[in-house]
């Protein structure tokens, strides 16, 4: 070792080489000290849990979307069960081992069964919107209507065209014909008084019938015309009301139809109404994977639901900046105008609603139905 030392002193190329040596190992262990030295940072949550999750979509696109869940010890098994499937399935799961973690439920679900579930959070929003044949307005010049005035004039401009209809209105061929009457059940200031529930229900149910009344000023949409989603979609119809779900059957009927959408008309008209907002959640059951099934729904919230709701084109109820024109639409609707009516029992209320709309010039008929359901709402 003396030795070596002293020729170190003395031998130029031995100094070089040592050197060289030594510059390479620092250079090496510079490049690959994170690797050689990893720094421990805060460890991910590992929930060792497997989830089972009812929702309406199918589970192998479903699962695409959940593959980074395996970071954190969760395994999901999606079972794909309408909104129907769901509420007629669910009591009798919870009698043996086939529940559920987490549901997808509407506002309907959500109230009927809020006694079984964790907190839920919106997911997904949809609301009555105004859906416009663009190449009608383009021909005849003519601007969306904001005012009574103004769907007055669109209606006069339109409804002398032969086989042509201006607006899907007042009769019960109209799809969303339920939706649309509660909306306008909202032009009362007191529409959420139970004591008012039969003067105002009769308003909103004779503001729908004048638009198929001949004698009216709105006169539209004359009975037996059909079923308005497809006289839109045939180009019969100026303008259906209906919910952003309804796009994709108007294109799968007329995939080249130009159409716009807008705000459903009655936002903007004084007095402005309520309309009929559908909001759809992520439920927990109150499991023992209740932990894992909430966080679950607040990583797919955070990370995952623009992207899912563009796959399969549905709006989510976020920000509506970070939202294409037409979603931005239904989000603002939604929270400037929405309306789930969750003061009123809407399953036996929608279900009797054709009873009150056959029964409305039949002032007996009419007072014996409201008897029969109000106590019920």
């Amino acid at each position: 070792m003396r030795e070596f030392i002293e020729r170190l002193k003395t031998d130029r190329m031995l100094q070089i080489i040592i050197g060289v040596t030594i510059l390479s190992l620092a250079i090496f262990f510079y490049l690959f000290r994170g690797i050689l030295f990893p720094k421990k940072g805060p460890q991910l949550p590992c929930y060792k849990a497997n989830l089972k999750i009812w929702a309406p979509f199918e589970e192998k696109l479903f699962s695409n979307f959940l593959s980074e869940l395996s970071y954190y010890c969760i395994q999901v098994k999606i079972e794909n069960k309408s909104l129907d499937e769901i509420d007629r399935e669910l009591p009798i799961s919870l009698l043996g081992t086939n529940r559920p973690d987490i549901v997808f439920l509407d506002d309907n679900l959500l109230k009927k069964y809020n006694q079984i579930l964790a907190t839920p959070t919106p997911i997904f929003v949809d609301t009555l919107i105004a859906y416009y044949n663009q190449d009608v307005l383009n021909f005849l010049n003519l601007e969306k209507p904001k005012t009574f005035d103004e769907l007055k004039i669109f209606i006069q401009k339109l409804k002398n065209y032969p086989n042509f209809y201006p607006v899907g209105l007042g009769t019960k061929e109209i799809r969303n014909r339920k939706e649309i009457i509660l909306s306008l059940y909202s032009l009362s200031e007191n529409y959420k008084d139970k004591n008012m529930f039969s003067r105002n229900i009769k308003d909103a149910l004779l503001k729908y019938l004048q638009f198929s009344d001949p004698q009216s000023e709105f006169y539209s949409y004359p009975s037996g015309s059909g079923d308005d989603l497809e006289n839109f979609a045939k180009e019969k119809l100026a303008l259906y009301l209906g919910f952003y779900k309804d796009k994709k059957e108007i294109l799968k009927i007329n995939p080249r139809m130009n159409f716009s959408i807008g705000y459903y008309p009655l936002n903007t008209f004084p007095p402005k109404s309520k309309i009929y907002t559908k909001l759809y959640y992520f439920a927990p059951l109150k499991t023992y994977n209740l932990e894992a099934s909430q966080f679950f729904i607040s990583w797919f919230y955070s990370f995952k639901i623009l992207d899912f709701s563009n796959y399969f084109d549905l709006v989510p109820f976020l920000d509506s900046k970070d939202l294409p024109e037409e979603k931005r639409i239904i989000v603002d609707s939604a929270i400037n105008f929405g309306e789930i009516f969750d003061f009123l029992n809407q399953n036996i209320l929608l279900d009797n609603l054709d009873r009150l709309l056959e029964s409305i010039k039949d002032e007996t008929e009419f007072n014996r139905v409201i008897y029969e359901i109000q106590p019920l709402l």
